[in-house]
């Protein structure tokens, strides 16, 4: 058995010994040296990870229970126990989202806690720790290896890592994710079948912020609905292109798909102004005051047009939006909201929403849902529609109001729940989280009156300054040969035939006039590589 206290004491001074090394300092020697240093570190890095593993299993394995004086005791489970409120502990102590920390949880126990063939916890995996554990593998090839072996029996599994062993220290990622395929085959078929059955049916499309004013959308479908799809969309694209409308076929693909999906619908938006609380005018913190005296071009912050995280958007649509030009007034009809001065949440100042039942009432329930936007556990995006409204001091004791009710999804509901575990509400809405460790976190409800203004300055096509830093990296060399496979290739023949009826939108979401032309054209534009 491990001592996890002689372990810490070890690794810190290893740690202290890495440093002396002076880390921030140029690295000399020659080529054959550095390369060799970059292996050796990280083959330490592997062994690090392995450990890690190990210790997350034994973290895992440990529940909370409350004794019979009323103490807090730790009962020890076998190594692959996973307790419900692991993922949590470990999201803290790794500063990791509530997904991240499941998934590292999941992943240290598959391969880390590898019991005896035969048994409940055998996973077929531990050859993967085992290489690890010797510097061999890392933990991104591992998790590859693992995800291809996620339904597969744990006696295949065994076999196939057993297979593909002496290839673990030298092949990339994508060569093991292929020769792991290619022994399934060859071991069971059906097993390929089945996954690939498993993969057509739970395709999906899930959407998330990225840069400054975009989302980002990953989407799977199956095979020939996707080659349907992509033929539509890059049709209109190169018209877009060959129109002038976009300058480059990727925009203009992006451009293409959101245009044929807005085409099908009617799309409505509501804009609701915030106000600090006490207040009856639009504050100067509010971004949309000064929308009569500025350009449309300029990018606004706004929250609303997805769960918790704020977007940038064109003045211009939000004008739109508000179904008003950007010189004329403010429409009387736009409904205000009362938040926080301090932290921009909505507030009930007088719990004119509260009741005296358990069960929250429509309107308070949607108040609560709309203040917090996702489950208020910290590092966790559950959308608030799919969470539980829970009451942070329990019922009766805690009245049914806004500022005892918080969106929280179930999983962290029951986390709450457990012993060890201790949350507040405050009165700002910010909440503290406190777990069995000691570990203090706090989460801020999504802030409505602090969103910034991004003023077109009329600069944007023109380079930084001399001597600043460039945000993107300039066009890179790239060969004759990439730029036909890109521009130049010719699908299979495939007659589609965009049909566009006319359906009425609103908030200026009507794709470009030029988008109904039919056209054969297609136009070359500069390469991305």
């Amino acid at each position: 058995m491990v001592d996890p206290t002689q372990v810490a004491t070890a690794v810190r001074a290893a740690r202290e010994l890495l440093a002396e090394a002076d880390p921030a300092a140029p690295v000399g020697g020659s080529l054959v040296d550095c390369a060799s240093l970059v292996g050796e570190l990280q083959a330490l890095v592997n062994v690090a990870t392995a450990l890690q593993d190990s210790a997350i299993v034994a973290l895992a394995a440990v529940e909370t229970d409350v004794a019979e004086d009323g103490t807090l005791v730790e009962r020890r489970h076998a190594p692959g126990h996973i307790a419900l409120d692991a993922p949590a502990i470990v999201s803290g102590v790794l500063c990791l989202s509530s997904v991240a920390a499941e998934r590292r949880v999941r992943d240290a126990v598959r391969r880390a806690a590898d019991g005896p063939d035969g048994t409940g916890t055998h996973t077929g995996l531990g050859g993967l720790h085992d290489a690890m554990a010797a510097g061999r593998l890392d933990a991104f090839r591992a998790q590859v290896v693992a995800h291809e072996l996620e339904e597969v029996p744990t006696d295949v599994a065994a076999t196939v890592v057993t297979t593909i062993d002496e290839h673990l220290d030298r092949e990339a990622a994508p060569a093991l994710r292929r020769r792991v395929r290619r022994a399934l085959a060859g071991i069971s078929p059906d097993l390929l079948r089945q996954r690939a059955i498993r993969a057509r049916s739970e395709s999906s499309l899930q959407r998330w912020v990225d840069e400054p004013g975009v989302d980002t959308w990953h989407g799977t479908f199956p095979s020939e609905e996707a080659c349907a799809a992509w033929a539509a969309i890059d049709r209109l694209a190169q018209q877009y292109v060959a129109d002038g409308v976009c300058d480059r076929v990727d925009r203009a693909r992006a451009k293409a798909l959101t245009d044929l999906v807005i085409g099908q619908a009617t799309i409505d938006v509501r804009v609701v102004v915030a106000t600090p609380d006490g207040s009856t005018a639009v504050a100067e913190r509010n971004s949309v005051a000064p929308l009569a005296t500025v350009s449309d071009a300029d990018l606004v912050e706004v929250t609303g047009l997805r769960p918790g995280d704020p977007v940038l958007v064109p003045r211009g649509w939000l004008a739109s939006a508000l179904g008003r030009s950007s010189g004329s007034d403010a429409a009387d009809a736009t409904p205000l909201l009362r938040c926080d001065p301090t932290t921009g949440a909505p507030v009930d100042p007088e719990d004119t929403l509260a009741t005296a039942a358990y069960r929250p009432g429509a309107r308070l329930a949607a108040f609560v849902r709309d203040r917090d936007q996702h489950c208020r556990f910290p590092g966790c995006h559950v959308a608030a529609r799919f969470c539980d409204l829970d009451h942070v001091v329990p019922f009766p004791t805690g009245p049914t109001s806004a500022s005892n009710l918080v969106c929280l999804c179930r999983r962290h509901h029951r986390t709450k729940q457990r012993p060890g575990w201790r949350a507040v509400l405050h009165p700002d809405a910010t909440m503290t989280w406190t777990d069995p460790t000691g570990r203090v976190r706090t989460t801020h409800p999504p802030d409505r009156l602090g969103l910034t203004v991004l003023p077109d300055t009329g600069t944007d096509a023109s380079p930084p300054p001399r001597g600043m830093p460039r945000l993107v990296l300039p066009d890179g060399p790239h060969s004759a040969v990439e730029h036909q496979l890109e521009h130049e290739h010719r699908a299979p023949a495939c007659r589609v035939h965009v049909v566009r009826p006319p359906v009425p939108m609103t908030c200026a979401l009507r794709p470009h006039p030029r988008s109904r032309r039919a056209g054969t054209s297609r136009a070359t534009d500069p390469p991305p590589f």
